[in-house]
């Protein structure tokens, strides 16, 4: 009775997944819901190209936090035999964010091969999307292999906390064993698994009509450097970046990898293992009073007795810099990044693990150091607002430094043998090529607008000072800009309430800086009013 029990059961299980599969298997026939490939095929002037897939991102993200694809790229099914087909693979920085997406650093590429190597066609397709990281890219670097790719560029690592599966993500997540992770994501291109991930989303918008926005703020959930999950998280960066440069080895691909770059001087940590609150007040009314010694002693008395305070770390590496002691600021300011609770910014240990990656690797593995090309480029070697907008994204100055950065190594490597031969002596100046992708005065002006507003939502639970201040000196640049806008682009940019902002993020500055501000917004405003006047 048992055995014939145990049987009945064994076949209820078994009619069951053959139902599931039967299902899954018509849903696919009859192709309902997305695709999870990040390529599709399609006709375009009756030739079969590639396009890219603009629901790729449904498997990585809550229905409320899906973003587009802000590119379009596309490429021809059957390869031009002159072509040099490159792939970038990464986040947010190959979308120019927070500036213009044809400012991003692979446009910047295609500028500078076509002058290096006149001679051949280079398809450089960007593959970047907000917020993911090394295990949304794994998927994708499997399947870019497969489209008789010539190079992979990889930049990536500064969303491995709070990207997708990530430790702190607000995303999707299922734990932080990197093998259960990968057979989550499998399970996920199950087209049962959207219909029914969409059917929960619907029935908790009708139980919570209320939405929150896409935004840093979703991530609520503080690490420590020396919690075991930061260095689970580590592990994993290192798995995924060797199993992607594994499998475009096996299909005799080469890869350029490069190094991370962060604000390390003017980005103050969003959060820290104190309250640095009290002591920044008190360190200030030292600074002003040239007491820099005894403000430096005051920190390092606080780390004596809290060592992985990020704030104060921030703190006293700005003293040092004060006092031209560079090499102790920079330790500190690299040791306020790490120690930063919401990490947004990569650790020292990526790129540690990206060059021992790209040392131990064969010749088809290339490493760009763009870390120590923007330090060699920032003031005293310590990269700052110069080159970063915020807290990791670059300036359009600094995209032009990253491509540049490639290009030069790729020149010097075995990797562009069969291009032809390059001159790297015909590479042009950065206004140059700013000019030639259309990054006008305009551009930084309405772009700009859109950083003071990100700056202006940034996490903190208080913003500090140097936040306050360098909002007050990107209000200046704006002054300064808009004042040399033709009465068009004047009336243009008022009708687009670009003035009427501006007025209003006055108050999010220090009270020393606003006197300044709104007289020169006053002024300003005149002739903007006399613009639309005519």
């Amino acid at each position: 009775m048992l055995k014939k029990s145990l049987l009945l059961n064994l076949l209820a299980v078994l009619v069951g997944i053959g139902a599931l599969v039967l299902l899954e298997v018509a849903l696919y026939l009859a192709d309902a819901g997305p695709s999870s490939r990040l390529f599709l095929t399609s006709h375009r002037d009756r030739e079969v190209v590639y396009e890219v897939n603009p629901h790729v991102g449904h498997r990585f993200f809550q229905q409320q936090y899906r973003r587009p694809v802000p590119y379009d790229p596309s490429f021809p099914q059957k390869k031009p035999p002159d072509a040099v087909r490159i792939f970038v693979l990464g986040a947010s920085t190959l979308l120019g964010f927070p500036n213009p997406p044809n400012t991003a650093f692979p446009h910047f590429l295609a500028e500078m091969l076509a002058d290096v190597y006149p001679d051949r066609h280079f398809e450089v397709i960007n593959c970047g999307m907000t917020a993911i990281n090394t295990f949304c890219l794994l998927d994708f670097a499997a399947e870019v292999v497969g489209y008789e790719p010539d190079l992979i560029i990889l930049y990536a690592g500064h969303n491995e906390f709070v990207g997708p599966y990530g430790v702190t993500t607000p995303f999707r997540k299922f734990g932080n064993n990197r093998t259960w992770i990968r057979l989550y994501m499998e399970l996920q291109r199950s087209r049962i698994y959207y219909f029914l991930s969409e059917a929960i989303y619907r029935l908790q918008k009708w139980w919570s009509p209320a939405e929150e926005k896409f935004g840093l703020h979703l991530v609520g959930r503080e690490i420590g450097l020396l919690d075991d999950e930061h260095r689970v998280t580590a592990e994993n960066y290192r798995d995924n970046l060797g199993e992607i440069l594994l499998q475009a080895r096996q299909h005799g691909t080469p890869v350029l990898t490069s190094t991370l770059v962060a604000n390390l001087k003017d980005f103050y940590p969003l959060r820290s293992d104190c309250d640095g609150g009290d002591l920044s007040q008190e360190l200030d009314g030292l600074v002003r009073q040239g007491r820099l010694q005894e403000a430096i002693d005051l920190c390092e008395e606080a780390l004596d007795e809290d060592p992985y305070c990020a704030s104060i770390h921030f703190e006293l590496g700005r003293l040092h810099y004060r006092r031209g002691e560079y090499s102790k600021a920079h330790k500190a300011f690299v040791y306020a990044r790490d120690m930063d609770r919401l990490p947004f910014r990569a650790p020292a240990v990526f790129n540690q693990i990206i060059r021992k990656l790209a040392g131990a690797a064969e010749d088809q593995i290339l490493l760009s150091d763009v870390e120590k090309v923007f330090a060699a480029n920032s003031p005293h070697g310590i990269v700052g607002n110069e080159l970063i907008t915020e807290y990791l994204h670059p300036t359009v100055h600094g995209h032009y430094l990253i491509a540049r950065s490639m290009v030069e190594d790729l020149a010097q490597s075995a990797v562009s043998a069969n291009w032809g031969e390059g001159d790297t002596g015909k590479l042009k100046n950065y206004e140059a090529y700013a000019h030639q992708l259309g990054y006008s005065l305009w551009d930084r002006v309405f772009y700009r607008n859109d950083l003071i507003l990100f700056l202006r939502n940034m996490p903190y639970r208080e913003p500090p000072a140097v936040l306050r201040r360098y909002v007050a000196e990107l209000m200046g640049r704006q002054i300064e800009d808009i004042s040399q806008f033709e009465a068009t682009q004047r009336r243009n940019f008022a009708e687009r309430k670009g003035m009427v902002f501006l007025f209003r993020m006055v108050d999010f500055l220090l009270p020393e800086d606003r006197r300044a501000i709104e007289e020169g917004l006053s002024n300003l405003t005149s002739r903007v009013e006399s613009a639309q006047q005519h």
